[in-house]
């Protein structure tokens, strides 16, 4: 039992010392931390009515070319 213990926190210390994301430049990593911290709290807020809007604007756009493509792709995947 004490073996399986070990092993567990062997395993919760591996995944707790996960670097933090470095992009390489300090202007693409803050943007990334800002982005990232946005998206981890409220993520719907954001993304659900942008999805939504693009599809609309899309469908505005293509039209029945667009339900055509899309119904396609449902069966090809």
């Amino acid at each position: 039992m004490k073996e399986i213990n070990f092993r567990m926190k062997q395993k919760l210390n591996e995944v707790f010392s996960v670097e933090p994301n470095d992009l390489g430049t300090n202007f693409l990593t803050y943007r990334f931390r800002k982005l990232s911290t946005y998206l981890k709290t409220i993520p719907f807020v954001y993304v659900i009515p942008f999805a939504f809007i693009i599809s609309l604007v899309l469908y505005l756009l293509f039209g029945k070319f667009l339900v055509r493509l899309v119904t396609i792709l449902q069966y090809g995947f």
